[in-house]
């Protein structure tokens, strides 16, 4: 049976259309760099690098919320480290006052105005903001935690976001467990004993030094306390939880770390099951580009052959 020259023609044409498909397809692999341009290509590899791409942003998101909670975490540690290391001071000096008998007049202004300072100041550390919100109110970001005397006005409920799968951390804090707030009082416990000793300075009965108690309740029931040792209570509670600032400060950091090179490696996996193998897609695109210059020598030559055939 003979082949008309119009079939052949038309198979040619077909096959034209596979080869142009194939060349461009090869052409936009090793532009694009993917060797999966459409769900199409190849669905359950499609689908495996979706899921590694979300997981990997997810991660991404997660860091962002690490370099936020970073700086509340440092602006926290090194806020209760200032109030711990004033407060200390404060006790060297109450010490001296303990040991001393008798002070004059002038004496006792210039110690009752310098705890009054330190009082004061440790306050106005209890009211430190980061941005725009206040760091020790709990979720009361926006009023002062902290009234002039000490009284502790912010929530007990704190922020949280997520840092890691299972992860959260902290965006503002407590202050009543911060800053060794007197469940019984309400109020700072080491501003409420500085108040205490001010006034017996300026009563100028320092005996009064060794003898006044106190009523503390740090979360451990209540219980009557000589001042020193109500103030020492309250620098312990408050030393005690600059150290779970500092281990949440470090977990956040090395969950960064550890945020960061799984990402890597989703990347990576991802970049093999996707992106396009240079060589072979380049061997792939010459071996089309030489069968589609053929075809189209082919379609010429029964181009020519159809003249040919008319002018006989």
């Amino acid at each position: 049976m003979r082949v008309s020259g119009d079939l052949i023609y038309d198979i040619l044409v077909k096959y034209d259309r596979q080869r142009n498909t194939q060349l461009t397809r090869k052409t936009e692999e090793l532009s694009s760099g993917k060797s999966i341009l459409a769900p199409s290509d190849s669905p359950v590899d499609f689908a495996r690098s979706l899921r590694l791409k979300r997981f990997s942003e997810r991660l991404d998101r997660l860091n962002k919320n690490i370099d936020i909670i970073s700086s509340f975490l440092d602006s926290a540690e090194s806020t209760v480290n200032s109030a711990i290391n004033v407060l200390q001071e404060a006790r060297v000096k109450f010490i001296q006052l303990l040991n001393t008998g008798t002070i004059t007049q002038d004496d006792a202004k210039t110690l009752a105005d310098y705890f009054e300072s330190l009082k004061n100041y440790v306050i106005k550390l209890g009211n430190v903001k980061v941005g725009d919100s206040y760091l020790f109110g709990g979720v009361k970001t926006q009023t002062p935690p902290f009234s002039s005397d000490g009284t502790y006005q912010g929530s007990a409920q704190e922020t949280t976001v997520p840092i890691a799968p299972g992860v959260e951390q902290n965006t503002n804090f407590n202050g009543e467990n911060y800053f060794a707030v007197n469940k019984v009082s309400n109020r700072v416990l080491a501003v409420e004993v500085l108040d205490k000793v001010i006034e017996i300075i300026q009563s100028g009965n320092l005996n009064d030094l060794h003898t006044q108690e106190i009523s503390v309740d740090l979360g451990d029931g209540t219980k009557s306390m000589k001042l020193l040792d109500a103030f020492d209570a309250a620098l312990s509670r408050m030393m005690e939880y600059r150290s779970i600032l500092g281990t949440k400060r470090r977990v956040t950091s090395d969950l960064k770390v550890q945020n960061e090179s799984m990402s890597l490696r989703l990347r990576e996996l991802n970049s093999e099951l996707t992106d396009t193998d240079y060589p072979k897609a380049i061997a792939e695109y010459e071996k089309a580009k030489t069968a589609y210059q053929a075809l189209l020598a082919a379609i010429s030559n029964v181009q020519n052959i159809s003249i040919l055939n008319f002018l006989k």
